[in-house]
């Protein structure tokens, strides 16, 4: 079975603290479980990156729902495609909050098409360890 991912970077609305994330997490896990999606959300200063996997259609229409939510602005999908099997097995959403990619973020939001590099660089990082299960 084919699986179909996608990496898109959006700029927040107003800063989240660590307790809004969790209590979205949270909520975010449970909807993806059900819609059977996985994948990994990344918080670096005010952009997000978030990749999912899945089904298609599934995929496709939470994308949509993502780029419709009124707390991030600008979605940019910067890279989308089947994959032969799923990256972020039993992640129904990773988290990874660093600021050290920041500029990077900004980067994909501000010019996508001329950073394949920073998109590799990125996704490298959000992908989990295969030794320890956890984010690099």
């Amino acid at each position: 079975m084919a699986f179909f991912q996608t990496f898109c970077v959006s700029r927040a609305t107003t800063p989240f603290d660590h307790a809004a994330i969790e209590t979205l997490l949270a909520r975010w896990r449970s909807n993806n479980e059900r819609l059977g999606i996985t994948g990994c959300l990344l918080l670096a200063g005010r952009c997000f990156a978030q990749v999912l996997e899945g089904e298609r259609a599934a995929v496709q229409t939470l994308a949509r729902r993502i780029a419709a939510d009124p707390r991030h602005r600008e979605l940019r999908v910067v890279s989308e495609g089947s994959r032969a099997e799923r990256e972020y097995v039993g992640w129904a959403m990773g988290y990874l909050h660093d600021v050290s990619l920041d500029e990077d973020l900004e980067t994909l939001l501000m010019i996508p098409q001329r950073s394949a590099v920073v998109v590799a660089d990125v996704m490298e990082r959000m992908r989990p360890d295969p030794v320890m299960g956890a984010l690099r």
